[in-house]
């Protein structure tokens, strides 16, 4: 058969059927692939989240196969029973990969790789590990550049910074290449009646003059929301009428505790009047058009924030923690704004974007103009796709007949 003609079977891993920023990512790579040469097979752990839906509805191939959660833990007896689990979980990758007869895999983050790396490399596969994720300790960052030494073919990082992070421990960094992350043009469509929302939206009480701050993620102490219910409580901002709403829910158990916690700051220092709290939403694109200001403050490591590039293609007005990948996003007073992992630097920033609001349109034109010319996912999939023709040694035609821009 012409290597034109052969459809080559690639599998995606994901080790949760909930819709996050990276599970988004994956999902779009997937629909854009030419079907005329690659078959594309989704691997989720259930039914039970927004991904496999999503999937679903765009005719992908789904396969169930339960994965354990990857947990540190120091206790002995833990341990050993999850490297039980995963070998057991290769030994079933092992039987998959040969009745798919699969020639490449992906990992869509890079914990996935233990579930089918021994499998893979068993099979001679070709592994991209790819790296979302900038890891706290050292030990963790040598035992996973390690384990991406032994399995990927390719390790593909969406920022610089998380490039950097895994070369650091790489015996071969020529593995290592930033993909960054790119938004679908389609997104930067406008249409919002004000009206229609707030209709949608009982619970949200606001007058026309009130400013509106939103932040969207999932709840943990990670994500910083308490930085920016305190920054509200600063003497700047508590005269003032500014409202925030978030956006998100708890993923897992271990975060209940800290949703508890800003649930009790809010009560505590009264502001039930000014924050919103409005759960998962899928329609995030409609509350970034009303608000006035996106305040994503991650504190200690975010690898690349989707939410901030989806806002600058709106041409919103964002403030950010100068931490993780976010400073190869955002140019400080250019096209956004950075900050301190600081409740009063933090709210330095919002006062003065608070105070300027009317004179800041050219941070908005850059902020448009940064998305278009540095992350569309027209740029990302390209990139994407020659290095799936690459390691399946294929001539590279961009000849895609399912990129809709």
């Amino acid at each position: 058969m012409n290597t034109e003609e052969k459809r080559h079977n690639i599998l995606f891993l994901s080790r949760t059927s909930i819709l996050g920023g990276a599970q988004k990512t994956l999902l779009e790579i997937m629909k854009r692939l030419d079907e005329r040469i690659f078959n594309p097979i989704l691997i989720l752990p259930d039914k039970n989240g927004i991904f496999y839906t999503e999937a679903l509805k765009n005719d992908l191939e789904i396969r169930l196969v339960r994965m354990p959660f990857l947990q540190v833990t120091y206790n002995p007896f833990k341990l050993f029973i999850f490297m039980i689990k995963i070998f057991q979980i290769n030994i079933m990758f092992f039987s998959l990969i040969k009745k798919l007869d699969i020639e490449m895999v992906i990992c869509n983050l890079f914990q996935e790789s233990l579930y089918i790396g021994f499998a893979s490399r068993m099979l001679r596969r070709k592994m991209i590990i790819y790296i979302k994720g900038i890891l706290d300790k050292k030990w963790k960052k040598i035992v996973r550049s390690n384990i991406c030494d032994l399995f990927a073919y390719k390790i593909i990082a969406v920022s610089q910074k998380a490039g950097d992070d895994v070369a650091k421990y790489l015996k071969n960094t020529d593995k290592v290449m930033v993909i960054h992350e790119g938004i679908e043009k389609d997104f930067i469509n406008v249409k919002f009646n004000r009206e229609i929302f707030l209709n949608n939206y009982p619970k949200l009480k606001f007058k026309n003059n009130d400013f509106i701050i939103l932040n969207i993620g999932n709840i943990s102490e990670l994500k910083g929301q308490h930085l920016l219910l305190e920054s509200a409580t600063t003497k700047p901002l508590e005269s003032t009428n500014i409202k925030f709403i978030f956006l998100g829910e708890v993923w897992f158990k271990r975060d209940l505790k800290y949703k508890n916690y800003l649930l009790n700051f809010i009560e505590q220092n009264n502001l039930g009047d000014r924050v919103f709290f409005m759960g998962y939403q899928n329609n995030i694109k409609d509350f970034m058009l009303f608000s006035d200001l996106l305040a994503h403050c991650p504190t200690l490591d975010d690898c690349f924030p989707m939410v901030i590039l989806e806002s600058l293609s709106l041409g919103k007005l964002v403030v950010a923690t100068s931490v993780g990948g976010i400073p190869e996003i955002i140019e400080d007073g250019v096209n956004g704004f950075l900050c301190k992992v600081d409740k009063e630097d933090l709210a330095d920033k919002i006062l003065y974007v608070y105070n300027n609001q009317n004179k800041l349109e050219h941070v908005k034109e850059n902020a448009i103009k940064t998305v278009k010319e540095k992350f569309t996912l027209e740029k990302q999939f390209k990139k994407t796709e020659e290095v799936y023709y690459d390691l399946l040694s294929l001539e590279y035609k961009s000849c895609n007949n399912k990129i809709l821009y």
